[in-house]
């Protein structure tokens, strides 16, 4: 059981990964911006939950250099 948790934790970090990773070859410096709008739904690809697309903006945030602060605005570090 253990082991499925591990493989099934494992395929959803490759998920996000690899979204992110389309994401930003799709979309550049605006791939941040088109994982926010997939957590509200707002586009035709975002058939994943929120929990993933939010993910995935993190993930993205990660790899730009965002700086998510708590006044709301997103700037890069």
């Amino acid at each position: 059981m253990f082991l499925k948790l591990l493989r099934c934790r494992a395929e959803w970090k490759a998920a996000i990964a690899a979204d992110a990773r389309r994401l930003i070859e799709s979309f550049n410096e605006h791939a941040y911006l088109e994982a926010r709008e997939r957590i509200g739904g707002r586009c035709i690809d975002g058939a994943r939950p929120a929990r993933h697309w939010t993910a995935v903006k993190l993930e993205i945030a990660r790899r730009q250099g965002i700086a998510i602060g708590l006044a709301g605005a997103d700037m890069r570090a």
